[in-house]
């Protein structure tokens, strides 16, 4: 985006001087202040000349100009898909450690959220790399990304990397277990165990939290592009039907079945 708005500000101040040499032909010719009716050169073939540059360049900045937003679009894109699946990765740890915590019989799998968080890092890097240069310094997409590229995206990528002492705690509470003679599973009532779980439960609502508020910014500014709310409503109500499932309900449920379409 860098080179593409160093174009534009090129042609600009281009189309700016065409435009002040074709004006000073055109007061010339009313006041005379240079004669140009030469064997060589007229007034009519300079006027044409400088008018017709100028015309040319303004097709040449429109084009641009319809390039930059081009490009300007597709990164929005890129940038609100990356916050998407971050928004993605953290609500399913969110749900993940709801899920564990309120099921009290289940062993707690020692990669329950590790996949999540690894997912959730790669956004947060493919954020980084992005460039996003735009003609306002104001523009609000642009510091909402400055902020994951700041503090905010340290404090996101601190919380996806301390995700890792749910195994550690897994791990401590069975050594515990196994020094008192005891050899079973690890549940969300081991001491450890449900402090982390709570821990990361806690974060991850602050976390998204402010996910939200930055989604919800860069759809405003896209004019609803994204249609954030449908999506956040979507999330939410297939996270929040998993947390009251049961396998017994799932046997229950009717067959897929899919209507042929007639060509």
């Amino acid at each position: 985006m860098k080179s593409s708005i160093k174009t534009i500000k090129y042609l600009a101040a281009l189309s700016v001087v065409l435009l002040l040499v074709t004006y000073s032909i055109s007061l010339n010719d009313e006041n005379r202040w240079i004669v140009l009716n030469t064997p060589w050169l007229s007034k009519n073939f300079a006027f044409t000349i400088a008018g017709g540059s100028f015309a040319s360049m303004l097709v040449v900045l429109a084009c641009e100009l319809q390039k930059y937003q081009s490009i300007k679009c597709q990164t929005e894109d890129f940038i609100f898909g990356q916050l998407f699946s971050l928004y993605l990765q953290v609500t399913i740890i969110h749900y993940n450690t709801k899920r564990q915590l309120n099921d009290k019989s289940s062993s707690v799998p020692s990669n329950l959220i590790s996949e999540n968080a690894n997912k959730g890092k790669m956004c947060l890097a493919n954020l980084n790399s992005i460039e996003y240069v735009t003609l306002y310094n104001n523009d609000a997409i642009k510091m909402q990304l400055i902020q994951y590229r700041g503090e905010v995206g340290t404090h996101i990528l601190f919380f996806l990397q301390n995700t890792l002492f749910l195994k550690m705690a897994i791990n401590e509470d069975k050594i515990a277990l196994l020094k008192n003679g005891k050899d079973k599973a690890i549940t969300s009532n081991a001491q450890l165990t449900h402090h982390t779980l709570n821990k990361i439960y806690c974060d991850s609502e602050a976390v998204l939290s402010y996910l939200e508020g930055s989604l919800g910014t860069i759809n405003k500014e896209c004019n609803n592009r994204y249609h954030w709310s449908d999506l956040k409503r979507s999330v939410i109500s297939g996270e929040e039907a998993l947390v009251s499932a049961d396998l017994e309900s799932y046997l229950k449920q009717p067959v897929i079945h899919f209507k042929k379409k007639e060509i």
